[in-house]
């Protein structure tokens, strides 16, 4: 058995679009086609969680899914989190997590993940507009932040030699608005398929 988790947060969970057309959900059917048998994709993504909430669960949601049976079971594990550590509070500069914190927590997750597999993948942050999220009911969500933590996320993923999917830079040197939903945070379908045919590459 091949199984796949994915530990995310709403983004990942499929928030604000049809949920079959979620980047997990591309991988899913990706991976039904070419083995209905032996590969599971596990979508454990829940919308509102930071790493914080991610390095609680995990422990549990790895050990139920990545029990070896037959001597060639294997698995992979996807994070994609971090955009909701990013969250200020009522100010600009305010973040859930701090980057100290950040930097900890990634280390974390991969020291835990590599436990049950050293194939291990983070997916970078999504940049968002800010016209909609700068303020969002006494919340920001800033792009300046955004990078600064998806940046943490790459270098402690070079430390340990994990594959890192970047994103933010890469969007905001393009017309990446096109890929955002109405809200100004979550990636509409564009972006979501945009998003797996980058980690597509980094499981075949």
């Amino acid at each position: 058995m091949y199984n796949i988790l994915i530990f995310g947060d709403s983004i990942a969970a499929g928030r604000k679009i049809d949920k079959t057309k979620s980047w997990p959900s591309f991988l899913a059917q990706f991976f039904d086609k070419k083995d209905r048998d032996f590969t599971l994709v596990h979508n454990l993504s829940i919308p509102g969680d930071s790493s914080n909430e991610v390095i609680k669960r995990f422990p549990v949601e790895a050990e139920a899914r990545c029990k070896k049976i037959y001597p060639d079971d294997h698995s992979s594990i996807i994070f994609a989190v971090g955009l909701n550590d990013t969250k200020c509070l009522e100010s600009r500069d305010n973040p859930t997590t701090s980057e100290e914190g950040f930097i900890n927590n990634i280390g974390l997750l991969i020291e835990n993940a590599k436990k049950y597999t050293d194939h291990i993948i983070f997916v970078g942050l999504t940049p968002v507009d800010e016209r909609k999220t700068a303020p969002l009911d006494n919340v920001y969500f800033l792009n300046e932040k955004i990078r600064v933590y998806e940046k943490i996320i790459d270098g402690e993923c070079k430390k340990r030699n994990v594959p890192f999917l970047s994103i933010t830079e890469e969007w905001l040197k393009s017309d990446y608005l096109k890929l955002l939903s109405e809200d100004g945070i979550h990636p509409n379908e564009e972006g979501h398929q945009k998003i797996f045919k980058k980690i597509k590459l980094l499981l075949i």
